[in-house]
């Protein structure tokens, strides 16, 4: 015969049966028992930073990477900045509205001499690109998603924020003889052999940088090209080299990693604190940041991610299709990749107008 007595929650101290008190199990409150109506408990307010941290763990618990989940958080960590210390509002769920992230992004797009989020940093006294504020709306939509879903606010205030525009110059390529001179300014760098391999590796396969940090050197098929990529969300897939890239790559593992195993890291580190610890990607934006140096290229943006667009455009314009370069450069959906597409045909329809063969031979 199953018990009558309730099962005690800790922390929690059950009423006795000889409490005069008692009705169905629950005590009275004073204010009840004095037949004054009872106070209602004052709301509480999330804070953001108990939400965030919510956001986060569940993120980890369906398997996003390390990376995505450290995204997320600095992204949010310098919105409840900004709330704090130039907005002057309260970091909590319940003061969140459209018109409060509007100026946050208004902020981000702005000059500041002082710097954005309190550093010093040269970029930080820039306007931010449209890219980066369109990264910050869609980290804010997917967070207020999440609360919404939660049952931590009652309607998102994304709801009548509306997705930033990013202009397709924003996704500028290089040109044949901006990628040849950033090619040849790796040879005066301190890792020649590595960095062109850098190089060469971003061009001929559009990789993250991300993911072409974690590469291992058994990753790299250096007889076919081949290589075997992790990537967002752990989704493995196989990029190719061509024969340059390929050469570049093991002139580099003759030369500087002789001995090497193949579990090690494709590229490491050389001098500093992390001296023969894999490559971050920092430390390959950084080369490609000093080889665009070095070349003197001021009319596209030099990073990793130029190099990316690079490959997308150049892959379109040999006669590539959408849904290959999807499966190349591992995105999910074709929302960016159709932005390569509107920026590889003006390119072609440019490059139409100076060779055309008819206008060339002078026919009427």
């Amino acid at each position: 015969m199953l018990s009558k007595r309730l099962p005690k929650i800790p922390g929690e101290q059950l009423p006795s049966e000889g409490d005069q008190h008692v009705t169905r199990g629950k005590r009275l409150s004073p204010s009840r028992r004095s037949g004054c109506p009872a106070r209602q408990p004052r709301p509480t307010e999330t804070a953001i930073d108990a939400a965030v941290e919510l956001w986060l763990n569940d993120g980890r618990a369906q398997g996003h990477s390390k990376k995505t989940v450290d995204d997320r958080q600095a992204h949010l960590e310098r919105f409840v900045w900004w709330l704090k210390n130039e907005a002057g509002v309260s970091p909590h769920l319940e003061r969140l509205t459209g018109d409060l992230i509007k100026r946050f992004f208004t902020y981000l797009r702005e000059p500041n001499a002082e710097g954005r989020f309190g550093t010093e940093r040269p970029n930080a006294k820039k306007a931010a690109r449209p890219a980066t504020v369109h990264r910050y709306f869609r980290e804010l939509r997917t967070f207020s998603n999440f609360c919404l879903e939660e049952g931590l606010i009652r309607e998102s205030p994304m709801a009548s924020v509306k997705s930033p525009l990013v202009p397709v110059d924003q996704i500028q390529p290089f040109a044949p003889d901006q990628i040849r001179d950033l090619v040849a300014a790796a040879s005066r760098t301190l890792c020649p052999e590595r960095n062109r391999a850098i190089l060469l590796l971003l061009l001929d396969t559009g990789l993250r940088v991300s993911e072409a940090a974690s590469l291992t050197i058994g990753a790299v098929q250096r007889q076919s090209g081949e290589v075997s990529v992790v990537g967002k969300g752990g989704k493995r897939r196989t990029v190719y080299l061509g024969i340059s890239a390929r050469r570049a790559i093991r002139l580099y593992l003759t030369r500087e990693r002789s001995g090497a195993e193949i579990e090690e890291p494709l590229f490491i580190s050389v001098g500093g604190n992390r001296a023969g610890e894999g490559f971050t990607a920092s430390g390959i934006y950084q080369t490609v940041l000093e080889c665009g140096r070095l070349a003197g290229i001021k009319e596209v943006r030099c990073s990793p991610h130029t190099l990316r667009h690079t490959f997308a455009v150049s892959f379109l314009r040999g006669g590539g299709n959408l849904f290959e370069l999807q499966r190349l450069m591992g995105h999910t959906d074709l929302t960016v990749l159709r932005r390569y597409v509107q920026l590889a045909e003006c390119d072609l329809a440019k490059a139409h107008r100076q060779a055309s063969p008819a206008d060339r031979l002078g026919l009427r």
